[in-house]
């Protein structure tokens, strides 16, 4: 055999592999759905790659999945969480978990854009945080570790430059090292910012080009790696009650917060306890006096995610989380600053249409009600789910929202609650 033809025989599998992986990644190819397995696996499993992901959302929307928004608190399982609850009883909806430890609007926001038409007039459930509205906005390093180039090529496709809300969505954007990170599309973003349509070029490149390559690694990526967390809720169900009664499930919730909070006088899980607090609790008395969760860009990008609801004809549910009231004595978390921050999140809501509303902010005090410092646990995952239930059951469609761009404004993130008066 001949040098050349050695050498053909050598490169040809190589250059045949090659097209085979520029066709799958750049083709005009569509792989098929998930099958059911993995949507139930997804759909509890608070996985990164699910949050950054598109197909395996809007297939389970699709399918009527409740889509339950939130960060760290989704992932505190315990018997009374809202996925154990509605596995274990008929309470008329599928949970479908979205959020993690540090997951804020602004991820939601960009989350939820890519489901596009996917979402239209559903219902979902938004659990708001007091502690995302620090006054310097979400932490950089957080939203970059849940950041989708996918779903920012999904804006970036769909951005109206003459929209307020999707030029501060790309400023907030390109406010992000992650924004910065491709030339291609920080340039598009700029466009956008600065109320300027995408060049030929740029709609070439990230339309055709690069939404074709992430759409086809998300189809056969994100499905693997997925955590399953099915058999711990199906543990967690097992000690429930054959039949849903709120009152005998608040008796044993309140029995089982009793029975995990013995080390500490916090009302705190033992367990977080010790790992988290023990060794640094004395250090803690008095250290969050100066806190404040009433300024800041949050308030904005809370914004987008309202915008996003109006658009599609969302109908949301919010539940406003409280501080375990213990703690937030003797650290010395002010009250009269969470009423303002309440006050203000309320008006953002209120006045713009969206009055489904669970405020617990003021129950933190209720016995084992938050599992440790800031999350909720045993009567308040109860509570809130008893909510969830009546949202889905009985509210009807919101028929109008009224939204007012005066809340992307500098003016806004930095008003003092105390100057909101009912009357506006």
């Amino acid at each position: 055999m001949s040098n050349f033809k050695k050498l053909v025989a050598i490169l040809a599998p190589m250059i045949a592999a090659g097209l085979l992986v520029v066709l799958l990644l750049y083709g005009p190819l569509h792989f098929p759905a998930p099958n059911q397995t993995v949507e139930d696996k997804a759909a509890l499993s608070l996985s990164p790659n699910v949050l950054r992901g598109d197909q395996i959302k809007d297939k389970a929307l699709d399918k009527g999945y409740l889509m339950i928004m939130g960060s760290s608190e989704l992932s505190r399982f315990d018997s009374f969480h809202p996925a154990v609850l509605a596995q274990k009883y008929e309470r008329g909806y599928h949970p479908f978990l979205l959020g993690a430890p540090g997951t804020q609007s602004l991820t939601h926001f960009f989350s939820t854009q890519a489901m596009g038409k996917h979402v239209n007039h559903k219902k979902v459930v938004v659990i708001i945080s007091p502690q995302w509205f620090v006054p310097t906005g979400v932490d950089a390093n957080m939203f970059d570790h849940y950041y989708s180039k996918q779903q920012a090529t999904y804006f970036v496709n769909h951005a109206n430059p003459s929209s307020p809300a999707d030029r501060y969505a790309a400023q907030r954007l390109l406010a992000m090292p992650s924004g910065q990170s491709d030339d291609v599309l920080a340039a598009a973003l700029k466009n956008i910012a600065h109320k300027k349509q995408l060049t030929s070029m740029q709609r070439l490149l990230i339309t055709q080009i690069s939404s074709n390559n992430l759409r086809h690694q998300d189809q056969l990526f994100t499905r693997f790696l997925i955590r399953d967390r099915r058999r711990l809720i199906s543990e967690r169900a097992k000690s429930l009650p054959t039949v849903y009664n709120y009152q005998h499930l608040d008796i044993m919730a309140e029995s089982r917060g009793r029975e995990h909070t013995t080390n500490n006088d916090f009302g705190i899980a033992n367990r977080f306890y010790s790992k988290q607090l023990q060794n640094n609790v004395k250090g803690l008395k008095n250290s969050q006096t100066k806190f404040t969760y009433e300024y800041g860009p949050e308030y904005s990008d809370f914004q987008l995610l309202l915008n996003q609801f109006k658009q599609h004809h969302v109908t949301p549910l919010f539940i406003i989380t409280p501080i375990n009231g213990r703690w937030q004595n003797y650290t010395g978390l002010r009250q009269s600053m969470l009423n303002n921050f309440d006050k203000k999140i309320n008006f953002q809501l209120r006045s713009q249409g969206f009055t489904h509303i669970a405020d617990l902010h003021q129950d933190g005090n209720q016995p084992y009600f938050m599992q440790d410092t800031i999350h909720l646990g045993w009567r308040g995952w109860l509570h809130a789910e008893r909510q969830i239930h009546h949202f889905v059951q009985h509210t009807p469609p919101m028929k109008k929202y009224q939204l007012n761009d005066y809340f992307y404004s500098k003016s806004w993130q930095q008003r003092k609650p105390q100057t909101i008066s009912s009357a506006e």
